[in-house]
């Protein structure tokens, strides 16, 4: 795996996570180390994507590989510039230091400083941690179609049910 990248941002998928390009167009996922950033459907998830956006959307970003996670993404610093995404995001309080992966100091402090100047999501009286809303989310649910076959079936169940009914037995 190598330990460096430097590629283009194609996309913000949200406030965590970036697609980028390469010269030769191979895209990767990278999920951005140190940071939790919350999720879409939750409060400040969408500023939060609109912030990275803002941030790394188009730009080349030197990326550091530190990991990869279970779903085949790299995980990795994120720096355009002299930006780092991560600690812009604590700082600017649009997103937790990771509980999940080992962080650095400076995006912990980053999101102290945010907490304590009720910045982004930390203006709110109890931000619910990604991590905690994760595990609230219902499943979906699966929406089953019936077929001209099953419908056909009930109706002879039914009919057959209010038959033998009918007849006393």
């Amino acid at each position: 795996m190598p330990d460096s990248l430097r590629l283009r941002v194609v996309e913000v998928t949200d406030g965590d996570t970036i697609k980028a390009q390469a010269r030769n167009g191979d895209t990767v996922t990278v999920r951005v180390w140190g940071i939790d950033a919350p999720e879409s459907s939750q409060p400040y998830g969408p500023a939060a994507t609109d912030v990275a956006r803002r941030l790394v959307g188009g730009e080349v970003a030197d990326i550091e590989i530190v990991d990869e996670d279970r779903y085949g993404r790299f995980i990795g610093r994120v720096r355009t510039g002299g930006t780092d995404l991560a600690a812009s995001l604590a700082l600017s309080g649009y997103a937790w230091h990771s509980r999940r992966y080992p962080t650095s100091q400076q995006i912990k402090n980053a999101e102290q400083t945010a907490r304590r100047k009720a910045r982004g999501l930390w203006s709110q009286d109890n931000p619910v941690p990604p991590w905690e809303y994760r595990g609230r989310a219902p499943a979906p649910t699966e929406r089953t179609e019936l077929t001209a076959g099953t419908v056909v079936f009930i109706v002879i169940v039914v009919a057959i049910l209010v038959l033998i009914s009918l007849a006393g037995g």
